[in-house]
């Protein structure tokens, strides 16, 4: 007599910690798609350290997106859901240090900081509240892993598979993008201007 093993059914702490590895992917995304807003529709350049807080957001959104993508090939196990939530708060945690560093340069009066604002707080403190932000709701996923560890590909809805691929696709765009936001500023040169004016690439080609 033989028994067969049926997978255990979802429950929704299941589906919403799948959701939620979507949503810090594109979260991430989103901020530095909002960083994008200033660099080509304000004409406002980021400095290598702007540069290096994007990086860090990026590898941070790594994390989650490898268990989004382990849910698309089969059952998630806990170490891959400690390994992606633990990826995250790292390279958030990292980032913070960069963005907590370009703070502390600009935070003496009359400094006015670099670049433009947003509702008051230059761009590299909004960085620094998302990196504190996502290492928090990192946390929070590894401190509920019982219940958020999604199951597989079986037991999410088709309308998750779907968000999963979008998911990582966002993020393939962003990292090849800010990838070549990076080349175009720092052109054919060893090292990036602390405050660039233009992109160089431009200037060292015509």
């Amino acid at each position: 007599m033989t028994t067969t093993l049926t997978p255990a059914p979802a429950r929704l702490g299941n589906k919403l910690g799948l959701l939620f590895a979507n949503l810090y992917v594109l979260g991430m995304c989103g901020t530095i798609g909002g960083a994008y807003v200033f660099q080509f529709g304000l004409w406002e350049y980021p400095c290598p350290m702007c540069l290096l807080q994007r990086m860090f957001m990026l590898l941070s959104a790594l994390g989650p997106a490898y268990i989004v993508h382990r849910s698309r090939q089969g059952a998630v196990t806990a170490r891959d859901f400690a390994s992606g939530w633990g990826w995250a708060i790292v390279a958030a945690l990292l980032g913070s240090t960069v963005s907590g560093a370009q703070v502390l340069m600009h935070i003496v009066p009359p400094d006015p900081g670099y670049a433009g604002a947003l509702f008051g707080l230059h761009l590299y403190t909004w960085a620094a509240i998302t990196f504190f932000l996502a290492a928090l709701a990192a946390g929070v996923n590894l401190v509920l892993a019982h219940e958020a560890q999604p199951l597989d590909a079986a037991t999410a809805s088709r309308a998750l598979r779907t968000t999963g691929s979008f998911s990582l696709y966002v993020l393939a765009f962003f990292a090849v993008t800010n990838l070549l936001a990076c080349f175009f500023l720092q052109g054919l040169h060893w090292q990036m201007p602390g405050d660039p004016t233009g992109y160089a690439l431009f200037s060292d080609l015509f």
